[in-house]
């Protein structure tokens, strides 16, 4: 696959030393590489929010260490957010979350050497959120980014909501958090939230920029404020998207908070919108909606699941079916597969 980030290409001591089990640190010659090994798709498992900030401490410390690469191993950056922590807060209504994942992207964010997240596969939710409190981005032409929380029934809880405006500017932050839908590398490069397309190998290429960033002021996502807009240019914008929502969810509450808290980045400074965000993050975690789309989300991962059948068993084509019976059963199994294609 290209830029695999297991294919680190050895530098003035290229030797991994693990900051835990999860995170593992690399230098290719004035570029430190933290490296998150969390399979099968990277998720902000407990772990990897401290080893990637206990990395980007030790790198900043570091005096030979110019600049920053925080990269995926394996088939992609980092999905997402590990979905089952989300249930542990749930099932405690009285709970409150700590300063967690936000805690983590303002050490990121405030680090003195430019950080720079390489993107392959996936940047969703938390991942995308990790990347944008970096300080640059580059990503292989085939990587996706996105901030799909909605469909949980929630809104991104850790600066989505007010880096993606910064970024994309307060249109494509609206559409990406209030619709929930993944966008190409292409796309993301065209509206900011990507600097850089890289061809080839992927950690090859983040190195190379990298260096070009070395001993410069990184550039916090935060303090960009140039695509905020204002209230005239804004206010249509924020009707039209809220109509859409009532279109697609008639009575979702997700869609609508997403809106509220981009309009929050908008109105606010930056740490008072991610204060809003985390109220409106809260509000829909608990609510009946998103327990039950969460409840959805682990069902049909479970019934996916045939017992006794290995993981990897390969999947068989199915291009013919025939049914015998043409019963209730029968005649119910017959329309699923026609519904199927």
């Amino acid at each position: 696959m290209t830029g695999l980030a297991g294919a680190h290409n050895p530098g003035t001591r290229s030797m991994m030393e693990p900051m835990n089990e999860l995170v593992s640190r690399s230098q290719q010659g004035e570029i430190g590489i933290l490296t998150v090994n969390n399979p099968p798709v990277n998720a902000l498992s407990p772990g990897v929010p401290e080893g990637i900030q206990a990395g980007v401490e030790a790198f900043g410390n570091d005096e030979a260490i110019k600049a920053i690469v925080l990269i995926g191993g394996g088939r992609t950056f980092i999905a997402g957010a590990d979905i089952k922590e989300f249930g542990k807060i749930t099932a405690n209504p009285g709970a409150k979350r700590g300063a967690g994942l936000n805690q983590v992207l303002t050490v990121i964010e405030n680090s003195a050497k430019p950080v720079i997240a390489a993107i392959h596969g996936t940047a969703l939710g938390g991942g995308l959120e990790t990347a944008m409190a970096c300080h640059y981005r580059v990503a292989v032409a085939s990587a996706q980014t996105g901030q799909p929380e909605v469909k949980l029934g929630i809104i991104p809880g850790a600066g989505g909501t007010q880096r993606l405006p910064r970024l994309a500017g307060v249109a494509k932050a609206v559409e990406m958090c209030a619709g929930g839908d993944p966008i190409p590398a292409s796309e993301a490069l065209k509206y900011g939230i990507v600097d850089e397309i890289v061809t080839g190998d992927l950690l090859a290429g983040a190195v190379a920029f990298a260096k070009t960033k070395a001993g410069t002021t990184p550039r916090r996502t935060c303090d960009l404020n140039d695509k905020l807009g204002d209230a005239a240019t804004n206010a249509p914008i924020f009707a039209a998207a809220r109509d859409m929502a009532r279109k697609r969810g008639r009575n979702l509450l997700a869609p609508q908070a997403a809106i509220d808290a981009v309009q929050a980045a908008t109105q606010l400074p930056f740490a008072q919108g991610l204060a809003r965000e985390e109220e409106l993050f809260v509000e829909c975690l608990h609510s009946d909606q998103s327990k039950a789309l969460i409840h959805v989300f682990f069902g049909e991962r479970e019934v996916s699941k045939v017992p006794d059948v290995p993981k990897e068993t390969p999947l068989i084509p199915v291009e013919r079916v025939a049914v015998v019976g043409a019963g209730t059963m029968g005649g119910g199994i017959a329309m699923v597969f026609a519904n199927a294609g």
